[in-house]
This record gives structure tokens, sequence and C-alpha cells, in this order.
């Protein structure tokens, strides 16, 4: 009897060893920063938002740091210096997290290039593509970044248009008058007004070799359809949506959720690859369910069946976006009883106090809907994920009419197809 309980409790130890060993079973990361003292470092994942999720925070204590987790999927994270995220501006490092142990060493941020990193077959991974890639493009394209770079400098980067705006941006009293210049700027962006004649110049000699990195990439993805690849294509769905080519994507989403199943990611590429192939002109809308302040679950179709709606997504720490619902409000109180309504859904993180208290001073007259916590993926849907929302106006067969339109833009529309 002695013997049996023994040879169990030896067992229990072995096991316990090896599951706290690091042997392929958890995430271990160990490091040390050189050059630097921050107090800690984040690891942020894909379409994570620093200032409301819960994100990855490591101390830094006399220069190392360590960090253990039990993973169920391998992942991408950017790691940053966390004081860098809080300013607003950080560089970020591309690491691979997988059951394994992981050594870092951590250069100041304009060092970060000489960031290393051991261990993890991930992370072997991407040093060899970034090697290839780098040797592959670095020559054609460092030199047109430097000039680029060099503008910036000597202040020659942007048009005389947009630094008279820019300097209006910086002089605006509330967010009402920064909403109108906004808008202004992105008039000079859609007519490529926005940049230098020097500038322009430099965009067109970048923009063959950035054609050819995404050949590439693409042609990576599909030869090795591992979570780095799923990384590559994650970044060009969230940064480069406007110019990504969908038929392109599509195939490599195939790829990559046929190679990874089960994998989270696979979710979030198809929310993602969804928005930007069904949320345009002339598409229909799509819908989705929301609950309202009472907790109540509300189907937008059936509140906007039949008539021309605007739905307005917005959130109480997004400044721009009460600025613009703030206009639309004589606008319903005037085409609110000839087929015109508005939908507000609210992305608020944790609870829904600031809202309570925001509608109760504002009164908005329209139906207010809750996005707590992400939770039915709606920005994502829309597109406008990382963002604080975007404005749809849908008419009364469900079809878009226009993304982000102005008041004019919409009252043009109401006496089109309501005023007859």
């Amino acid at each position: 009897m002695k013997l049996t309980t023994k040879f169990t409790l030896f067992l229990i130890i072995i096991f316990l060893f090896k599951y706290s060993s690091g042997n392929g079973q958890v995430l271990q990361i160990t490091g040390k920063v050189i050059g630097t003292d921050p107090k800690s470092i984040m690891l942020i994942k894909p379409t994570q938002d620093d200032r409301f999720d819960s994100i990855i925070e490591i101390p830094v204590i006399d220069g190392k740091f360590y960090y253990e987790e039990k993973l169920q999927n391998t992942e991408a994270v950017s790691l940053a210096f966390t004081q860098s995220v809080k300013d607003g501006g950080y560089r970020p490092m591309p690491l691979f997290l997988e059951n394994e142990k992981i050594n870092l060493t951590i250069y100041p941020e304009l060092e970060f290039d000489k960031n290393i990193i051991e261990g993890g077959k991930l992370n072997a991974e991407y040093k060899k593509f970034k090697q290839s890639f780098d040797e592959k493009f670095n020559a054609k394209m460092q030199p047109l970044q430097d000039s680029i770079n060099a503008l910036y400098l000597s202040d020659e980067f942007l048009s005389k248009k947009a630094k008279k705006l820019y300097i209006e941006l910086q002089e605006a009293k509330n967010q009402d008058e920064k909403l109108v210049i906004y808008n202004k700027l992105d008039e000079l962006k859609k007519s490529n007004q926005s940049l230098s004649p020097k500038a322009n110049e430099l965009e067109d000699k970048i923009k063959p070799i950035y054609e050819k990195q995404k050949v590439f990439q693409r042609e990576y993805i599909e030869n090795n359809p591992t979570i780095v690849s799923y990384s590559f294509l994650l970044n060009s769905l969230i940064y480069n949506k406007e110019t990504i080519d969908i038929n392109s994507v599509k195939k490599s989403f195939q790829i990559l959720s046929a190679a990874n199943p089960d994998h989270p990611y696979n979710k979030l590429a198809y929310n993602l690859i969804s928005a930007i192939e069904n949320v345009k002109i002339d598409k229909k809308y799509t819908d989705f369910s929301a609950p309202d302040l009472k907790g109540v679950d509300i189907k937008i179709s059936d509140r906007i069946n039949g008539k021309i709606a605007l739905i307005d997504l917005w959130a109480t720490w997004c400044g721009s976006c009460i600025a613009k619902s703030r206009t639309m409000v004589p606008l319903y109180n005037e085409y609110k009883d000839k087929g015109f309504t508005i939908i507000g859904v609210a992305g608020e993180f944790k609870n829904t106090d600031r809202l309570v208290k925001f509608l109760d001073k504002e009164k908005w007259p329209w139906l207010i809907l809750v996005e707590l916590d992400r939770q039915n993926s709606i920005w994502q849907k829309y597109g406008v994920d990382g963002g604080g929302g975007g404005m749809f106006l849908i008419d009364a067969e469900g079809i878009i009419l226009a993304k982000n339109p102005t008041v004019e833009e919409i009252r043009k529309e109401l006496d089109k197809k309501l005023c007859r």
C-alpha cells in the first residue's frame, strides 16, 4: 500500500515538473531591457484597443521581466512599451506566442531593429520571412522612405491647403468646428490634394513597390498557411481595408482557415472580410440585434423596415462621433413623420453609466441601442473596428445609400425619395 502511494506521488511530481518546465506545454517569456528603463511592456492582440481592452501588461523590474500563461491557441501580438502606448505613439514589435520558452532582449524604440527573439517556431519563421522580405525590397524602398522623412522634417510633405486646415484644426474651439475641418481634409485626400508635389512624386514611386510587396506576401501566405501568415492577412484587413484586393484576400482566407481549423482568427477574419465586401454603397445592409438600455434585445430590421434609416454607430468617448450625431437632431425632427428614422448604437465598455448620464443631458430623440464590450461584433461587421463608429444611410429596401453622409447629403436623399 505504501509502495503504491509513493509511486503515485512520484508520478504526480513528474507531471507537475513537466508542466512547469515549459516543455511545450506553457508559454514562458523571459527577457531583459537594455538602454532604457520602462516600468512595463504590453502585448497587444489584433483589434485590441489599449484604452478599453484588458491587455497583457508585464512589469519590468531592474531591467528584467517574466510572463507565463497556458495558451489555448497560438497567436500574434505586438510588443510595446506601456508608457509609449499611453502617450499615443509607439513602435510595435511583432511577436508570436505559443506554448514554448521565449527569451527576449529589448532595446529602446529607435533601436527596435536590434531586438532579439529566441524561441518558438513561429518567431523563427517570421525572422526568416523578414530577412527575405528586406533583402528583396529594402534597397529600393529605403531611399524613398528617407526622402519622405526629409520632407516631414523640412515641413514640405503636406500641401499648402492641408497645412492651413491642420492649423485651423489646432485652433478649433470644439468638436463641431473640428468635424467641419475633418470633412474638408477628407475631401482633399479624395481629390489627391493633401500632399505637396514633391510628396506626391515620391508616393507615385512607392506605389509599384507596394504592389510587388503585396504579391510577395500573398504568395508566402498561400505556400505557408501558418499563424505568421494569418497575422499578415489580419493586418491587411485592419489597416489596408480601403485598398485591399478582396478576391485575393478571400483566397488567402480559405487557405488559412482550412489549415487552422477552430482558431479564433477564422471568425475575426470572416467578419472583417464580410464588412469590406458587403458594407458598400448599393449593397444590402447587415442586420443585427442589440439591447436597449433596459436590456431588451432589438433587431434593427424590425425598426427600420420600409423606412429610410440612418444607422449611427457612435460612442460616448468619441468626440467627433458626438458632434456629427448632434447635427442630425434637427433633420430627424423634420423628417421623422415622413418615413425617416435613426437608430443609434453606442459602443461602450464595462458598463453603461457614462451613456446613461450622457443621454440624460443630450436627450437625443431616436432609439439608442448598446454594444457593450463588442459582444455582438457590430463594429467589426461594419468595418469600423478600432474607431469610434460610423454612419450608414439605408433606403426603404435596405440598400446602403451612403457611408458617413453629411446632413446636406441625407437631406438631398430624403427630399428626393420622400417629398415627391
